[in-house]
């Protein structure tokens, strides 16, 4: 086993792991969480997520369906960007106007009481 290659891995787990503990000490609510507590622009919200999509995980996608299967690959770089303003428009503008972060908030604030607890068999103790 490489020395080296342990010790690099090791510091970045360590390093993740303090990014995070300081980042969890300075969250107070959902707010702060989700959406920094309101202090982020629209300019930098729209970057964040330009960057989510545009990040390395759809490139490698879309390269590999192109690689494996040609030309037909490259309809998935013309569907995720379309379904993604898609996605923005159908989903993200109601949960920003309800007031909420997630699908699942968003359901229990519009069908609130026991009508919409799921239904799943639970064993008797």
């Amino acid at each position: 086993m490489n020395g080296t290659a342990v010790t690099i891995v090791l510091l970045l787990i360590a390093v993740t792991l303090a990014l995070t503990a300081r980042a969890a000490r300075r969250n107070r609510s959902t707010d702060d969480h989700y959406v920094a507590g309101g202090r982020i622009g629209g300019l930098q919200n729209g970057l964040a997520l330009a960057g989510d999509q545009l990040s390395a995980a759809s490139f490698l996608g879309i390269t590999g369906a192109v690689a494996l299967t040609g030309f037909n690959g490259f309809y998935l770089a013309v569907g995720v960007p379309a379904a993604y303003l898609l996605m923005l428009m159908v989903i993200a503008e109601p949960l920003r106007n309800l007031g909420r972060y997630t699908l699942a908030d968003a359901v229990a604030a519009r069908f609130e009481g026991a009508g919409c607890a799921p239904r799943w068999p639970s064993p008797r103790w």
